[in-house]
């Protein structure tokens, strides 16, 4: 029990030590009718709660005071009581959590209040995954079944080109190909079809059972290893939104499955990575770059051909959403869009909203 504890207070304590710093000239802005106290509720997430104090929900964290008396202050639950007041001019959100009624209640799991949604980061975090192209070429192949169906019921077999010894699989569809421009560095996106355990082997090939079948299993779909370590423990439902580091830009590569607009609540793939010092949580503001205007006063038109020089006028960009990192891959990540007032394409800009 104490060494699970202990792990336990390891963890959420590089949570809180890993937060982002923040320089004294950035402000928060907090929004006109901020409440002074709020109670939170079932189903609440710490989106919602964010844009209820901050017009940035992004700087959350710096909101925080860290109060020793709670093991956590960054995890809030259904219950607890937010108080915002005001310390050297600045605002200072503390938490004050709900207290039990007696000693002798029955101990309940609560449950942390979620980021997001777990509806839109859970798939991403237990299903859908991105895999480099070298991971990719050594995946394990399906080789059909007996019979060539596609769909099987509980007692029938799907082959697999190896000698398997890991009991749980993962038989993942590839959906899309990505590439990073400047590193031609390529990342698969694949999506999970079906999960089995292993029932037979030999040197040549195993069977596998399939336990849980979301879509057809077709020959050529990869089969990988389910293990508690394809998580990576610190993802999770609840993580904190902070801006991505200060100048950095990234670009839309497109959904997983290959749509090239999305929108609000949408999944895109971005080309920077843990590599490139993203987390959990990095956000981006999402901008459209301005036209370019050539000619004289009275003749004016666009240059559809971008080829700005010395009589060319470049309009401004302007913001039309955000997105927030939720899985982050060592060369590429997986973001939510969770603001958008048009359609998000590959030509939209994504930069870190830290002023340079």
């Amino acid at each position: 029990m104490f060494k699970k504890l202990l792990i336990f207070t390891s963890f959420f304590s590089a949570i809180i030590f890993s937060l982002p710093s923040f320089s004294s000239e950035e402000k928060l802005v907090l929004k006109q009718d901020y409440p002074s106290n709020y109670t939170v509720k079932k189903g609440d997430t710490l989106w919602d709660i964010s844009a209820l104090f901050l017009d940035n929900p992004w700087f959350w964290p710096k909101l925080w005071k860290i109060n020793p008396e709670i093991d956590n202050p960054h995890l809030i639950y259904p219950g607890d009581e937010l108080s915002l007041s005001w310390q050297n001019g600045n605002p200072v959100l503390s938490v004050k959590p709900l207290k039990k009624l007696s000693p002798k209640m029955r101990t309940v799991i609560k449950e942390p209040v979620p980021t997001l949604p777990t509806s839109l980061v859970v798939p991403y975090l237990q299903s859908d995954r991105l895999i480099d192209a070298t991971n990719y070429r050594e995946a394990y192949r399906v080789l059909g079944t007996s019979d060539g169906r596609k769909f099987l019921s509980g007692n029938e077999r799907v082959y697999v080109d190896a000698e398997l010894e890991h009991k749980e699989w993962g038989i993942y569809r590839t959906v899309n190909k990505f590439s990073r421009k400047e590193t031609k560095e390529t990342s698969y996106a694949l999506r999970l079809v079906g999960l089995a355990e292993l029932a037979e082997t030999t040197k040549e090939m195993s069977g596998l059972k399939v336990i849980k079948q979301q879509q057809e299993i077709a020959i050529n779909d990869v089969v990988l290893p389910i293990t508690s370590g394809d998580i990576n423990k610190e993802l999770t439902t609840t993580f904190y939104p902070q801006p991505a580091p200060k100048g950095m830009g990234v670009s839309i590569l497109g959904s997983i499955d290959g749509a090239d607009y999305l929108a609000v609540n949408q999944v895109a793939v971005i080309d920077r990575g843990s590599k490139d010092g993203l987390l959990q949580g990095s956000m981006f503001s999402l901008r459209e770059e301005g036209n370019i205007v050539k000619g004289n006063k009275g003749e004016y038109y666009y240059d559809l051909d971008k080829g700005k020089n010395k009589n060319s006028l470049q309009l401004p960009q302007t913001q039309i959403g955000e997105l927030i990192v939720i899985r982050p891959y060592e060369r590429f990540s997986l973001a939510l869009i969770t603001r958008s007032e048009m359609p998000i394409h590959k030509g939209v800009i994504a930069v870190s909203p830290n002023k340079e």
